[in-house]
């Protein structure tokens, strides 16, 4: 993610934090600054950083427990309203998808416990009736007691069910044991965007925050329906269905110039590269114009192609491959047949146009085309 600051990995999994929690730190510090001077400043960046850890050890928990049920996480990133696992694929398997969703609530309740034995011996104040100043007053206490009902209020706020928080995810899951995983989605997401205009309704009684909160609610509810429905079509789509028998190919002895002007009409994204049907390498259309002034038309292709590149099978659903593409760095993926020969080349760019035609055509009742029978088409 852009604007973000690698903090270290575990596990192979980054760990990023958004500039912008440089502002939460700050606002904190101020605050108590204001009442305690510079140990209240001090104290008030300790409490975030301390939350802040909490929120690390829930995404690492769903993280991890991604990681050990096979699927691939790329990172985890903090922003100032808290924390996201990215997953560079869906759980496959609905029991999946709830042990993954349940992990990370599940971490908050053992901080909380945690927390809860030290405190033994010495008072627990309720909640409701606490003042403020038994968090922000400088003390070991205080930090116990942030830490039992920080992490109390996020393992609760994160079970409500509503996608894409932990809840909403955990009632898909049980929905999708009945319904399978797009009809369970769809109904998760409606009830998500139904309980987002509540809260946002709830929150214009002066709780702006609670407006944001369900604004980002509404808006990834909606998303989680249209990422599921596009993962169930790309299923259905196979990498060597889509692969152009006609797409552009370039050999290694033509030049840099000649590929610019083949580029200028073509609409293809990538290129294949190839000495017969052995390929050599890819070239992106992006990379092409990058590279082609510092190279120089007269260069061979060669010379800014990507080598070695990955291949797949021609029999791979399109949801897979751009899970392949996305563990990959995003660099393209090289289709080859059964007899070994190159079929094609395909990239993000390219899942993304076919999964946004399939989508199109979905909503207007057309499934994925079928291929249309040699004997009958002759």
């Amino acid at each position: 993610m852009s604007w973000s600051l690698r903090l270290g990995s575990v596990s192979g999994i980054a760990i990023r934090v958004h500039f912008t929690f440089a502002l939460l730190l700050a606002a904190f510090a101020s605050h108590l600054a204001e009442q305690q001077g510079t140990r209240g400043a001090l104290f008030g960046v300790f409490l975030v950083l301390c939350l802040f850890g909490c929120v690390v050890l829930h995404e690492l928990g769903h993280g991890l427990v991604a990681q050990r049920l096979g699927v691939t996480v790329r990172e985890i990133v903090l922003l100032p309203i808290g924390g996201v696992a990215r997953l560079l694929s869906e759980p496959k398997r609905p029991s999946h998808e709830l042990l993954i969703a349940l992990a990370g609530p599940f971490v908050n309740v053992l901080l909380a416990l945690a927390a809860f034995l030290a405190l033994q011996g010495s008072s627990i104040p309720s909640l409701a009736t606490m003042p403020i100043e038994a968090f922000t007053t400088p003390s070991v206490h205080a930090v116990l007691l942030l830490l039992l009902y920080s992490n109390i209020t996020l393992a609760a706020f994160n079970m409500l069910p509503a996608l894409p928080m932990d809840g909403g995810r955990v009632l898909r899951a049980l929905l999708s044991f009945f319904f399978g995983q797009v009809r369970a989605t769809n109904i998760a997401a409606g009830i998500a965007q139904v309980l987002a205009v509540a809260l946002a309704l709830f929150g214009l009684q002066g709780q702006p925050i609670l407006v944001l909160i369900a604004l980002l609610v509404f808006m990834g509810a909606g998303q989680e329906r249209v990422t599921t429905r596009t993962n169930a079509l790309l299923a259905e789509l196979r990498a060597g269905e889509v692969c152009d028998p006609h797409a552009v190919t370039f050999a290694p002895g033509d030049s840099v110039g000649a590929a610019v002007d083949q580029t200028l009409r073509s609409p293809q994204a990538h290129f294949l590269v190839s000495h017969g049907s052995e390929p050599i390498g890819t070239l992106s259309r992006d990379d092409l114009i990058a590279l082609a002034g510092r190279v120089g038309l007269h260069a061979p292709i060669t010379s800014i192609t990507r080598r070695s590149p990955l291949t797949i099978a021609p029999d791979l659903s399109l949801s897979e491959v751009r899970r392949v593409l996305q563990e990959n760095g995003g660099a393209p993926v090289v289709v080859r047949g059964d007899d070994a020969a190159a079929l094609g080349v395909l990239g993000l760019e390219d899942v993304s146009r076919i999964a946004s035609l399939t989508d199109h055509l979905a909503r207007g009742g057309v499934r994925r085309p079928v291929a249309p029978d040699p004997e009958t088409s002759a």
